[in-house]
């Protein structure tokens, strides 16, 4: 069956039912709604035609086309996709081709309605091929589609369109959620009805026990096939050319379509394998599964409640995972399931073992626990008392005046101390099981104080019976105290004390209370002999938390018995205690537990070899240094015996207990400090310890002497015994520190910090101090005495032989000279130390760089670097000189060979002439033309001479009748011997010496013996040491007396050839008769015979020899000879095994993991492995094991193809060897943040940093070298930002990617050896790794990839990494950089595309993949994380400061949480205690927190609340408590009016009772007036009054009294006392008065008082009220704010026409007058010293006032009260009625005024400037013209003169003509200021102004005269104001000023220039307006 073998892993459905439950596989597709985007006749309707019709040579049944048409009547004619899973023959269409190429694509989905698992996928086409190029893909949302597989048309799609590598075959997987490509699908045939079968699960690696992985793999709601391309003969490609649309041929295109006949899915419900049925919900319409063993949920994905006592995992078929039910004891029926009491085995199960984690909930009964198997607090379960029973737990009823709280001992399991369960913890003093009484020593109860005898110092049977006896060591009245010279007061000691040890130093000592605190750990323990040698480590035992267990067979054979349990280190050395053996061991039985406590004193020990008693001085000299520490470990024989060590505990004494909770116990000596001495027995320690700067000499503890350490002032400690110093500081190192540290250099001995300077060799830089030592030579020179290699001189100051640099810059060093190391080292300089030059190669070699063979030699000299001499021969070569590559000679003539030492064939040695001459045999008489080393010819018989040319003719005729029957052919040019030779081994010509066998070792000696040369075959009668003539052509055989092959007719001269070229001149060697070659066939023997390949046309066929079992035919390739092997068979006769088969000839495959086996056994394209043939055994890698090499051997994990180990170690930072391959990890990007656009540059060690010369040009971030330069050195780093740096373990196995693109003159510089990428890390950050990269190219961007595995890194000095190296980097990465120089001579650098691969938590997608490589170690209790990196939930790390175990990777161990019972989680790092509950605080959770009370020892119940002095809130009255005592507390925080020990009582002053619920203590508040002084009553509050007050604080008066402030007054005396009891009778009787009687009421009056009612309601109506009467205050405030603005505006006026004449300094004045008016109205920097919302309340207290007033009565009190209203209306109008806002308005408005004034004014003064200047030169003119006028009528110049006079005086006049004019502009310019022709009109207005101005001032006068009376300093402001008024009259009077001199100004300005006399009078005009303009400016300016 087909699908059975498609489907094999139904198995994974159906074969496995048990023991998993798994539901049945449904046909989901026919349940599910579909969709696609495209379905034929959708837009009309369509011709299509099957393309069965278009393929020549196909039958046609149905020749017609038919229509599609979706809105057809004719059912046949629609195909909707609802088809494609109706489960008939109907079929879905897509539109064809010819509606466009879009329909290509085309997409169906299928909503499966619910999340199912899926198992395969059927698709079968219906009328056309099945579809090309397509995805199958599934989806859990319907948004996020992922692919399930690919399919493509042919196998170069695959990679082209999707990037996959085709799979051709069965598929087969390496992943559970690979995604594989196959093109086995897609071909054209069948054209109709073809099938897909898609089968998601045969074939991956867990189909058998499929894989969380796989499960997530096949789950979809949504599955959609994404067709992409239709499969076509690729006749539609013709369409291509076509360029109108119009014109594609519908014929062909109207054939290509999608059709789908049935859409199969094969999947199942998700019940996780807890049920095997899913059946339909009739009312969700979904499916839901039925769970069992015990599960619950719609997936079966949890357990049922109260069934978690082992955690819910999924069944699988192989295990079947049942929920197991909680053990609760009847007590409760939920629980749940915690790991960490799993872990502890806390929980017990129902078969009654600790396994599993359930922990029950809501325990009923009183009951608590686990297993609610104890007793809630308060409660407990007598002894006997099964936990089972209904009712278990009693009260506790402890007495709580001597019980410590009300929690008892609740069961037998957690009774200690000498209690049992139901007993109370006593308070001090107290005993009993209930404490209910007295202890012992104790007397009272139920107070219970202590008696006055000590029960330690005295020997009193009683305590409380007097007189005390004290003990020997004792002193007192109560013995209770040690006598001087004794210390430690103990009731178990018979003296009471004991005396003080001191150490023999001091005498005198004191009780010292130190802390003790329990160390207990089982870290570290192993096992030794008696001696404590040997050592054999235990393991960690299984039944037992933390315990250790041991074989004592395996013990036995490496120690011997007895042995011993050896403490680590943490129990050793001077802690202050010890543990040493005594005399006898512990008594200790199978199978038993046994715990032994061992008091630390010396009477409990003795000596382990004589057993006497170890006195004191020898147990406290032991207790200095503990070396060792050794429990008995074996108590038997028995071969089987397993030993057990559970934990050993000590306390010890803490040098600082601040922070360690601890408890006091027998309290050490402090004992007298004497001088050099310290410890606690020099009144710190026990032990006599030297000062500091001082040592024990020779480490004597018992009266040891301390003398100051010798070391020049640098350390202050020395060894005990040889004084050497330790820790010498200042560079210094030495017994003494006298000498200077390696690195440094100078005289140690002066003591001074400076003494020891560093190397600079030659600079003190690190980059450049290349020696880690220097000196100082007796010169006093510094001499660096280590360089390294490549660096000489006395400073490493050059650089050495081979290489070159410049070490003293800065960033130089030396780097080996590029000469292809062929320099010579011998030789001085052989290149140019500064430049490299290569200038002396080492013999043989040559060139610019040595890359070269020198002359007269040849050879490889660069890669072989094999130069070797020529060697050519003097007298064979022309020179001496060969070709370099091969070594060839040139020759002279008839000379060959390389060396030119061998004559050509036919040449011989003449020795005379010293050359090669030619034979010159004879052609006719020698038998060929070679001769021998003499030149002598063979010669034919009948012929003689030296060149055989000499005979009798008759043998030449007959000679030359055989040569012209058969001529012999041309000898051929062989290697001709070398000269000078010697006879074959010194035998004559003819003869040879054999090289027979040895007999012993001895040579048998047979002599020479003759060569028998056949005389017609050979050449000669010579022939070689092993017999072999030289034979004539076509002749063989050792004497060469045969034929060859190929030849016949064996004659005198040789073998004649055969005649048969068709056959390969095969013939017989006698006849020379043709015959074929063996096993051919054929007329012309040209093919092979059957069974038989590799026709040669001489040596014929070879057989094939194909193996029967492995090929498929006997008959192999003609040609080649290969045998066709079957599937498993390969060979070139099919006679082995395949690759990935073994076990020949049955060849089973291999079957071995392609990613565990040996490279160099695989086929990688094939994926397939060899194996050993015989066992099948596969050829693993490293860390791999297994017959398949599929498992990672114990302590690797992560098997990868990529790994060359195969698998990776553990790393586990050395605490786990057990680890796997990490899940539920992907990879994603670590990249630079989008501000990260500028990245620094550093050095190579990160030290120096600098970002000048650093910019971002998108996408790259840009380095410019030379300005790089100035900061930096090269070789130069890009460093990677923060996110790049701290613990990236997760980045192992992933990529660092980047990208590079530099600019230089060369491609190799000083930079081109340095690493590309360096990365410094490691727990301590102090180890480098480097990766080295191959150069790069210039002007290239180029993309790096770097693999984060150790395999290509290195130390910074080249050592490879280890993986464990490698992690540790990877810890704490603390910098990556990436070298940004390369080349010589950079221009710039550039960086982009920065990333970095790290694994995530998160689900593998299409963008990131899942992580592989990464390590999941199963930790050790108290660690966590990947690779153990981290401290679990309640632990932290143990520094190794403070002495905790260092693992591998150098970091310290996690230990728990000390947090005192009350947390289990605390900071990490800092051990700090987080969350600390049951009310406690602190870093360890050490004390109570504010509010609470009591001693923390770890219980929940240790602090209790505060209650001040009740607990509930509102009676709890101080947030703090304190101790007192040992259960007693005092409230330290009582608020002001509370006191007493619980702030239980109020304090004097305050009444209440805190004590009841709710009450509180408050202040008496008595009245001051009406109480008597005193507190009031502390319960009621009550005041004590004064006669005639009453009220709670006597606030209120008694009738007939008046309170004041001068007290209270009785008004019941004999005046007024009478009137008011009068009042009260006429009250009284007018009340008694009847109106409705027969008398009249008296109307009249009542009219009166009614009129008059009236009255008064109207003077208090609304309109006459005070805030009325305010609101009109200030209604007038504003009238006079608006009258004081337009008395501005008149001054203002008044200013604009008189401020050209100086009208305006008034002003300043005014505002001063302003400022004193507002001093004198109380008003303080502009504004008033109450502001209007004081005023308002005050105004709001009156009318309040008011209203209390009692207003009826008669009409003189409303009178006043009237009255009085009106005084306070008169009182706020004067508040509100000042001019203050007005003066201040004023005040800025003429400032305002002023400054534009005084603008205005200094332009005028400019203009005035001008004119004076003018008129200056005019003056100067004038001046001249009467000197020349006067020189004119004294000298009476002639008439021609006058004449010439004249005309420069009429010049002149027209000169002065022209400045008239100007002077006129000038002068008209500034009388323009003053007015053009409206002068007088202007100053007629401007008196007028001041006319009003005055008037203004009057009314002003008026105001200020209404103020007068509301100032307190009237005088003041009527002055103000006085003087406001005379500066206006001063202005109007300079306004007429100004206007008379106006006038005459106009008057005088009035002139004709006629004569020059008349410029006199100008001047004299101007001068007289400059001087009074002038003198009004300055005036205007000085005010």
């Amino acid at each position: 069956c087909f699908y059975c073998h498609l489907f094999c892993p139904l198995s994974f459905f159906i074969s496995f039912t048990l023991p998993g439950l798994f539901p049945a596989v449904l046909n989901l597709a026919s349940m599910a709604k579909i969709s696609a985007n495209a379905t034929c006749g959708e837009n009309g309707p369509e011709m299509y035609c099957k393309l069965v019709e278009h393929v020549p040579g196909q039958p046609v049944r149905n020749p017609q086309c038919r229509i599609c048409n979706m809105h057809s009547d004719q059912p046949f004619e629609r195909h909707p996709i609802e088809y494609a899973i109706d489960g008939t023959n109907r079929w879905w269409q897509s539109p064809s081709i010819k509606n466009g190429m879009d329909y290509h694509h085309v997409t169906i989905v299928l909503d499966l309605q619910q999340v199912f698992q899926i198992a395969y996928v059927i698709l079968k086409a219906a009328n056309s091929p099945r579809p090309g190029n397509w995805v199958l893909e599934r989806s859990l949302d319907g948004v996020t589609f992922t692919p399930w597989q690919y399919y493509a048309i042919t196998d170069t799609e695959c990679i082209t369109r999707y990037g996959i590598v085709p799979r051709t075959g069965p598929p087969s997987y390496i992943r559970d959620d690979e995604v594989i490509c196959t093109s086995f699908y897609s071909k054209i045939h069948p054209l109709e009805n073809g099938e897909i079968h898609t089968s998601l699960i045969n074939g991956r690696p867990s189909a058998e026990d499929p894989s969380p992985t796989l499960l997530n793999f096949t789950s979809a709601r949504y599955i959609r096939f994404q067709f992409q391309r239709i499969r076509t003969l690729n006749a539609d490609l013709m369409t291509l050319a076509v360029n109108d649309p119009r014109e594609i041929d519908p014929i062909v295109t109207r054939r290509y379509y999608y059709s789908i006949k049935d859409i199969s899915v094969g999947g199942m419900c998700i019940c996780y394998g807890h049920a095997k049925a899913c059946p339909l919900h009739n009312e969700t319409k979904k499916f839901s599964c039925e769970c069992e063993d015990n599960t619950c949920g719609d997936s079966c994905d949890r357990c049922c409640p109260g069934y978690n006592q082992q955690p819910w995992m999924a069944g699988t078929f192989l295990t079947r995972h049942v929920c197991e039910k909680c053990n609760c004891h009847g007590k409760s029926e939920e629980c749940y399931y915690n790991q960490t009491v799993a872990d502890l085995k806390l929980s017990l199960n129902m078969k009654g073992t600790y396994e599993g984690g359930g922990v029950c909930i809501g325990c009923a009964y009183h009951t608590a626990g686990v297993n609610c198997e104890t007793c809630a607090n308060g409660y407990y379960r007598p002894a006997g008392v099964n936990p089972m029973e209904l009712d278990p737990c009693m009260p506790c009823e402890c007495n709580p005046i001597g019980s410590v709280h009300r929690v008892c001992v609740p069961d037998e399991t957690q009774a200690e101390g000498g209690l049992s369960s139901g007993s109370c913890h006593c308070k001090e003093g107290y005993d009993g099981e209930k404490c209910d009484r007295c202890a012992f020593g104790y007397m009272g109860y139920p107070d219970c104080l202590r008696c006055k005898c000590s029960l330690e110092g005295s020997l009193n049977k009683d305590p409380c019976k007097l007189p005390c006896i004290c003990k020997s060591n004792v002193e007192g009245d109560n013995c209770d105290r040690c006598k001087p010279g004794f210390h430690n007061l103990r009731g178990d000691d018979l003296h009471g004390c004991e005396k003080c040890f001191c150490s023999g130093v001091a005498t005198d000592c004191a009780d010292s209370q130190w802390a003790y605190r329990n160390v207990t750990s089982v870290s570290g323990w192993s096992l030794s002999g008696p001696d404590g040698e040997g050592n054999v480590w235990p393991v960690p035992s299984h039944d037992a938390s933390q315990g250790l267990s041991v074989s004592h067979a395996e013990a036995r054979g490496r120690l011997g018995v007895p042995y011993y349990w050896k403490a680590p280190h943490a129990f050793l050395g001077n802690k202050g205690i010890t543990v040493i053996d005594s005399r006898f061991g512990l008594q200790v039985y199978p199978f038993t537990e046994r715990t032994k406590a061992v008091v630390l004193r010396a009477e409990h020990f003795v000596h382990r070899e004589t057993g006497l008693p170890v006195t004191k001085k020898e147990f406290m000299t032991a207790l200095a240094d503990v070396g060792g520490l050794l429990l008995r470990a074996s108590y038997s024989n028995e071969e089987v015996a397993i030993y057990r060590y559970s934990r050993t505990g000590h306390r010890r004494q803490p040098r600082s207990s601040a922070s360690v909770p601890a408890r006091y116990d027998s309290p050490r000596a402090k004992c007298l400090r004497r001088a050099c001495y310290t410890g606690r027995n020099c009144s710190v320690s026990p032990l006599q310890i030297c000062s500091v700067g001082y040592r024990r000499v020779n480490g004597t503890l018992f009266k040891g002497v301390c003398e100051p350490c010798d070391c020049n002032g640098r350390s202050a400690h020395c060894d005990d015994i040889t004084g050497h110093c330790m820790g010498c500081e200042h560079h210094t190192s030495g017994p003494h520190c006298d000498m200077c540290a390696p690195g440094f250099y100078g005289d140690a001995t002066k003591g001074t910090a400076e003494d020891c300077k560093p190397c600079a060799c030659p600079l003190p830089h690190p980059s450049n101090n290349f020696s880690p030592t220097c000196h100082l030579d007796p010169r006093g020179e510094l001499l660096c005495d280590r360089c390294q290699p490549g660096y000489a001189g006395p400073r490493c100051d050059r650089c050495s032989n081979g290489y070159y640099g410049q070490p003293t810059e800065p960033g130089g060093s030396c780097q080996p000279c590029q000469c292809h190391g062929n320099l010579d080292p011998s030789a001085p300089q052989s290149c140019d130390p500064l430049t490299g030059a290569c200038l002396k190669c080492r013999e043989g070699y040559g060139g610019a760089a040595c890359d070269g063979c020198a002359e007269g030699y040849f050879g490889d000299a660069v890669k072989a670097k094999n130069c070797q001499p020529c060697l050519c021969h003097v007298n064979g070569s022309v020179s001496e000189v060969c070709d370099p590559a091969t070594g060839q000679c040139q020759c002279r003539q008839h000379v060959v060979g390389r060396q030119c030492d061998e004559c050509m064939p036919n040449c011989w040695w003449d020795a005379e002439q010293q050359a090669c001459r030619p034979c010159s045999c004879s052609p006719v008489g020698a038998m060929s033309r070679r001769c021998d080393l003499e030149g002598r010819c063979i010669c034919k018989p009948g012929f003689v001479g030296r060149r055989c040319d000499l005979g009798r003719l008759v043998h030449e005729r007959r000679e030359t009748r055989r040569e012209t029957r058969r001529p012999v052919q041309q000898v051929p040019l062989l290697q001709a011997e070398r000269w000078p030779s010697r006879r074959t081994g010194g035998c004559p010509r003819g003869a040879y010496l054999p090289k027979g066998p040895s007999t012993f070792g001895i040579q048998q000696g047979r002599g020479c013996v003759p060569c028998h040369c056949n005389s017609f075959g050979s050449k000669s009668f010579d022939c070689d040491e092993r017999g072999q003539c030289r034979c004539q052509p076509g002749v063989t055989g050792l004497k060469c007396d045969r034929c060859a092959r190929g030849y016949f007719n064996f004659q005198e001269g040789g073998c004649t050839p055969c005649q048969c070229a068709d056959v390969g001149n095969n013939c017989d060697s006698n006849t020379g008769q043709c015959i074929c070659p063996p096993n051919t066939v054929g007329e012309r023997c040209d093919k092979c015979a059957p069974n038989y390949w590799g026709h040669d046309i001489v040596m014929g066929c070879k057989a094939c020899d194909c193996n029967v079992v492995g090929s498929l035919t006997l008959q192999c390739n003609p040609d080649t000879g290969c045998c066709f092997c079957r599937d498993q068979f390969t060979g070139e006769k099919c006679d082995q095994c395949k690759m990935g088969y073994h076990d020949f000839p049955q060849c089973t495959t291999c079957d071995c993991s392609v990613a565990g086996s040996a490279g160099q056994t695989c086929d990688a394209e094939r994926r397939l492995c060899s194996c050993s043939d015989r066992t099948g055994q596969c050829t693993c890698k490293v860390n791999v094991q297994g017959l398949k090499c599929d498992r990672c051997r114990p302590g690797t994990f992560g098997l990868s193809a990529r790994n060359p180990l195969g698998c990776s170690q553990c790393y586990c930072f050395g605490l786990s060897s057990t680890c796997a391959e990490a899940t539920g990890l992907i990879r994603m990007w670590l990249t630079l943040k989008p501000e990260q656009t500028v990245l620094p540059l550093v050095d190579r060690d990160g030290r120096l940093r600098t970002t000048q010369g650093v910019s971002f040009q998108h996408p790259e971030i840009v380095a410019h070298a030379d300005l790089v330069a100035r900061e930096l050195s090269e070789p130069f780093y890009w460093r990677l930002p923060e996110q790049f740096q701290g613990s990236m373990i997760t980045a192992y196995g992933g990529k660092l990617k980047y990208a590079i693109y530099y600019e230089a003159r060369d491609e190799t510089g000083k930079s081109s050896y340095e690493p590309q990428v360096v990365v410094r890390g490691g727990p301590h950050k102090d180890k480098v790794m480097v990766r080295h990269i191959t150069g790069l190219q210039i002007g290239q961007l180029t993309r790096h990839e770097v693999e984060m595995t150790e395999h290509d890194w290195k130390h910074s000095d080249n050592r490879d990494m280890t993986r464990e190296e490698f992690m540790d980097v990877l810890f704490r990465v603390e910098y990556i950089l990436i070298k940004a120089s390369h080349g010589n001579l950079m221009r710039q650098s550039r960086i982009s595309e920065i990333s970095l691969e790290v694994a995530e938590e998160g689900r593998p997608s299409v963008e990131s993949e899942r992580a592989h490589q990464i390590e999941k170690c199963e930790c050790p209790q108290g660690y966590s994380g990947l690779s153990c990196e981290e401290c679990a939930a309640g632990f932290y790390r143990l520094s190794e400061r403070a002495g905790s175990r260092v693992s591998r990777a150098g970091i310290g161990t996690c230990v728990r949480c000390q947090c005192s019972g009350h947390s289990q989680t605390c900071d990490p790092e800092t051990s700090i205690c987080q969350n600390c509950q049951h009310n406690t605080v602190g870093d360890r959770c050490e004390r109570c927190a504010p509010g609470y009370y009591g001693v923390v020892r770890g219980s929940p119940q240790d602090c209790r609340p505060c209650a001040c002095p009740l607990s509930n809130p509102e009676n709890n009255f101080s947030p703090t408590c304190v101790m007192e005592g040992f259960a007693d507390y005092r409230c330290d925080a009582c608020p002001e009016g509370y006191e007493g020990k619980y702030c239980e009582r109020c304090a004097s002053g305050y009444h209440g009772d805190p004590r009841a619920p709710g009450g509180r203590c408050e202040e008496c508040k008595c009245d001051s007036v009406g109480a008597l002084p005193g507190p009031c009553d502390p319960r009621t509050g009550q005041c004590r009054c004064r006669p005639g007050a009453t009220g709670r604080a006597c606030d209120r008066c008694m009738e007939r009294h008046v309170c004041g402030p001068s007290g209270i007054v009785s008004c019941d005396d004999d005046c007024s006392g009478l009137l008011l009891s009068d009042l009260e009778g006429l009250h009284r009787l007018v009340s008694s008065i009847n109106l409705t009687g027969p008398l009249p009421p008296p109307y009249k009056v009542l009219y009166r008082f009614e009129n008059m009612t009236e009255e008064l309601k109207h003077l208090l109506s609304p309109q006459r009220a005070p805030e009325r009467l305010l609101q009109l205050a200030d209604s007038n405030l504003d009238s006079v704010v608006t009258e004081m603005d337009e008395l501005l505006g008149r001054v203002g006026c008044s200013c604009r026409f008189a401020c050209g004449i100086l009208v305006c300094s008034a002003f300043p004045a005014l505002q001063d007058k302003a400022r004193q008016l507002n001093k004198t109205l109380g008003i303080r920097d502009g504004a008033p010293e109450r502001s209007l919302q004081e005023m308002h309340r005050d105004i709001e207290a009156m009318l309040a006032e008011l209203r209390k007033r009692q207003l009826g009565g008669n009409k003189q009190i409303s009178d006043e009260e009237l009255g009085a209203a009106e005084a306070l209306f008169q009182k706020v109008k004067r508040l509100f009625g000042n001019p203050h806002q007005a003066t201040e308005d004023l005040k800025q408005e003429v400032t305002s005024k002023m400054g534009d004034y005084r603008g205005k004014l200094d332009d005028a003064q400019e203009l005035l400037k001008e004119a004076q200047r003018k008129i200056r030169e005019t003056n100067t003119l004038s001046n001249l013209n009467h000197w020349n006028m006067s020189n004119l009528e004294h000298w009476k110049i002639p008439t021609h003169v006058d004449l010439n006079i004249r005309r420069d005086l009429e010049e002149m006049g027209r000169d002065l003509g022209q400045l008239h004019d100007r002077l006129d502009y000038k002068v008209s310019g500034l009388t323009k200021g003053l007015g053009e022709k409206k002068l007088p009109k202007l100053l007629l207005e401007a008196e007028n102004h001041a006319a009003q101005l005055n008037e203004s001032s009057g009314i002003l006068d008026s105001i200020l005269a209404e103020a007068k009376n509301l100032s307190f300093n009237a005088t003041a402001a009527f002055h103000a104001y006085s003087n406001i008024k005379d500066f206006i009259e001063e202005a109007e009077k300079l306004a007429k000023q100004a206007k008379k001199r106006v006038s005459v100004t106009e008057n005088r300005l009035v002139y004709r220039p006629s004569t020059v006399s008349h410029l006199g009078q100008r001047h004299e005009i101007n001068e007289k307006i400059t001087y009074a303009v002038h003198n009004r400016l300055f005036r205007v300016g000085s005010q």
